[in-house]
């Protein structure tokens, strides 16, 4: 039976390690998957590049197994009947007792490792042909593949997946709202569908639904709204998987937002039981990613930087000027990478990646990796005439391009591994180890981690805390005077520009000469939002929706936690739409600025209406909120009784429903004097 558990976890940060149980074995996570086309033409021997690098990881110790895109077929113009026959049985018997590609190759070995099979979601964003079946009004395609869950579980199933992710809509960069919203609707039933048809069975994969969204928002809204859908449901998967992330790959900053929101939300009672699983990320972020709780990782970087002719480098710098060169791959405790960690664990070193081409090898290049050991067998020399050369293969016959492309491959492979075991090392060695590593490579500021870390404090107090006591004050956000810094961060799904100089005086309804209510009967009172204009975020738009109906008689003031009160006719102006800042439990002062500019304007403004309510479930801005409506001595904040003080009861369709029932109780016999 499939199943995710934690195994042990760090005190710093909310990196763990776990056990994802599947039919071919387990797999210890934190974990990389491998993207690997197993159909490329129509038998095993086919794929060129694909054919020979799956051979190399097939008989790889440290492999765990592989990510598999169900609908990659379509990119070697496998024909429908060939399709078929892949169909007619799993892959792993597919990849039993198969053939070499050439006849100088060594006989493979059998591939007995997990398969976790993608949705093909990307394949089928705009595809004319992959729609809906004839029957539900779309038209019949030679390969009978449709984009409803039915077909592509059906189709994952045929491949014989270990892992499941279910069918996912994914979301380009800046597709506009209505069409965003629709399409995480669309996953979030496609889902649930999923899950009911495998109920059906006496033995299923292991489940990840996919998620997506750009911003901590949305994310979080996609997982709460899917557990609350879920129902009896939410036990019937393992994890979640987070898709529409290619884009972002380089805004690791925005993947950190993304990481948090989707933790956030997962209720305290299944926090050990559901892993987070990140599609197309790896290398060099899969560390802070792990330290802040993703559990596994896929790439097909390490096979594209192959084809371009690069070799992938990870080097440690250590104090004493020595850099050591990648890990000795029969190596597997914590110095992996060469570097004795109870020697230098005072010592400033952390890791930095590179890439150089197959024809500029370094003359110190020693790396112990099993694919190198076969280059130097073969010789870099050949590896290079062969590589640049016009034809397709050496002289002799005995060596094509596809040969070297598939063992640099295979290096780059063997890179992004050790990365990860390495990570896993340092988890089960506790004492902070993994966090310490991370801050080194942002003191060092590799790959821009340093801002992502200083971001990631921003909602984790917990890691700010962790990290000053370890000494790296400089990587937390918060400025001397111990104001919360304001990061500004390029979400592409965004426009306004963000300033870091404005403070609390830089707006104060209460001291706007051009301001008053109008004649609503209700005060809303509801926290704000990330997004700018706050009306554009996720979370207004929720409450929108649920209040539709006495839409007029609302007037929408935002609790901002820089300003206090904001009227919704305020919104667009500069101080509002482009300040970046998050309260947070650790800021007591401003908290208390908050609730006495919000019960100021209660005592000004109050007496104007019938109703006054507030709606929050983050910890934080509901205190603020219950505090100030206590000292007024009116007013309610809903929902009630929240099952956990965290943005994802926000989007809870029963908690949106309660503030719809209180308004119509309140409105519905009352008539204004």
């Amino acid at each position: 039976m499939a199943s995710f558990e934690t195994t042990s976890s760090d005190e710093a940060g909310n990196a763990r390690t776990g056990t994802l149980h599947t039919p071919h074995g387990d797999v210890e996570t934190p974990a990389f998957f491998p993207v690997v086309n197993f159909i490329g033409g129509p038998d095993e021997k086919s794929g060129g590049i694909w054919s020979r690098l799956r051979n190399h990881l097939f008989g790889e110790p440290d492999f765990q197994g592989a990510m598999f895109q169900a609908m990659s077929f379509l990119d070697f113009n496998i024909s429908p009947d060939s399709l078929d026959n892949w169909r007619s049985k799993s892959l792993h018997e597919h990849f039993t007792g198969h053939e070499p590609v050439k006849p100088y190759h060594d006989q493979p070995e059998d591939f007995t490792k997990p398969l976790f099979v993608d949705s093909g979601g990307f394949k089928l964003l705009n595809s004319d042909t992959f729609g809906d079946r004839p029957e539900e009004g779309g038209s019949d395609n030679d390969w009978s593949i449709y984009t409803n869950p039915e077909s592509i579980l059906e189709l994952q199933l045929d491949y014989g997946a270990d892992i499941i992710a279910t069918l996912d809509y994914p979301i380009p960069p800046n597709l506009n709202e209505e069409e965003t919203t629709q399409r995480m609707e669309d996953s979030i039933d496609s889902a649930i569908r999923c899950l009911e048809l495998l109920e059906q069975r006496d033995e299923s994969p292991a489940v990840y639904v996919a998620i997506h969204g750009h911003d901590y928002e949305t994310i979080n809204w996609y997982v709460g709204t899917f557990l609350d859908r879920a129902g009896d449901l939410d036990n019937a998967f393992e994890g979640f998987a987070v898709g529409s992330l290619v884009p972002l790959r380089t805004n690791v900053e925005t993947l950190v937002d993304i990481v948090q929101g989707a933790k956030d939300a997962i209720p305290e009672n299944r926090v050990d039981d559901l892993g987070l699983h990140l599609f197309g990320i790896s290398g060099k972020f899969t560390a802070l990613l792990a330290l802040l709780g993703a559990d596994s990782f896929d790439s097909s970087s390490y096979i594209r930087a192959a084809q371009f002719k690069k070799f992938i480098n990870r080097e440690i710098g250590v104090d004493d000027g020595t850099t050591v060169r990648h890990p000795d791959s029969d190596s597997h405790d914590l110095g992996d990478f060469g570097v004795d960690i109870e020697r230098t664990s005072e010592a400033r070193w952390a890791a930095d990646w590179s890439k150089f081409s197959a024809d500029q090898i370094p003359d110190d290049w020693d790396c112990q990796c099993s694919a190198c050991e076969a280059l130097r067998e073969i010789g870099y020399d050949q590896m290079q005439s062969t590589l640049f050369d016009s034809k397709s293969y050496d002289q002799s016959g005995d060596h094509m391009k596809s040969d070297f492309y598939a063992l640099m491959g295979y290096h780059n492979f063997h890179v992004y591994q050790d990365e990860m075991d390495y990570v896993r090392n340092l988890i089960q060695q506790g004492d902070g180890e993994l966090l310490d590593y991370v801050a080194k490579m942002a003191r060092n500021d590799v790959g821009g981690i340093r801002q992502a870390l200083k971001r990631a404090t921003v909602r984790d107090r917990d890691l700010a805390t962790e990290l000053r006591e370890r000494g790296y004050d400089r990587l937390v956000a918060e400025r001397a005077d111990g104001e919360q810094e304001r990061l500004n961060v390029d979400l592409p799904v965004e426009s306004h520009e963000i300033s870091l100089e404005y403070t609390p005086e830089d707006f104060n309804v209460l001291e706007r000469d051009d301001y008053c209510p109008g004649d609503e009967r209700v005060l809303l009172i509801i926290p704000c939002s990330q997004t700018k204009p706050y009306s554009n975020s996720r979370t207004h738009r929720v409450v929108a929706d649920a209040t539709t109906e006495w839409k007029d008689e609302i007037h929408k003031v935002t609790v901002s936690g820089m300003y206090g009160p904001v009227p919704e006719e305020f919104e667009n102006i500069s101080p509002i739409k482009s300040y970046e800042y998050v309260l947070t439990d650790a800021e007591t002062d401003r908290q208390n600025l908050i609730k006495n500019r919000l019960v100021e304007y209660l005592n000004r403004f109050g007496g104007d209406f019938d109703v006054i309510v507030g709606y929050a479930t983050s910890k934080t801005y509901r205190e603020v909120i219950k505090r100030s409506l206590e000292e007024y001595g009116e007013g309610v904040v809903l929902p009630r009784e929240p099952e956990m003080r965290a943005l994802t009861e926000h989007f809870r369709t029963t908690n949106l429903q309660q503030l719809a029932d209180y308004l119509e109780e309140e409105l519905a016999p009352q008539t204004r004097n």
